[in-house]
């Protein structure tokens, strides 16, 4: 058996952390910002939020979740097979 992601829930995530942000706030929280903020292409993020790429660094990992305001677990919905 292994542990795999089924769902990523970096979306729901990023609406989450918009909706932290005050409605006057400059700073348009979504895919293209959080791929900038972590030095990451838009497309590559999409490939892991659509889990067409299976290992991404626990850096990168750490770096979503502290934009995102959460723990590296909360990024994927985990399933035994």
């Amino acid at each position: 058996m292994e542990l795999v992601p089924v769902r990523c829930r970096i979306p729901e995530l990023l609406v989450r952390r918009a909706n932290m942000e005050p409605p006057t706030s400059p700073i348009k929280i979504n895919q293209q910002w959080l791929a900038d903020s972590i030095d990451m292409s838009k497309q590559q993020l999409s490939d892991y939020i659509n889990l067409r790429r299976k290992n991404m660094r626990l850096q990168k990992a750490h770096l979503i979740a502290y934009y995102l305001d959460c723990l590296v677990d909360d990024l994927y919905v985990m399933e035994w097979r």
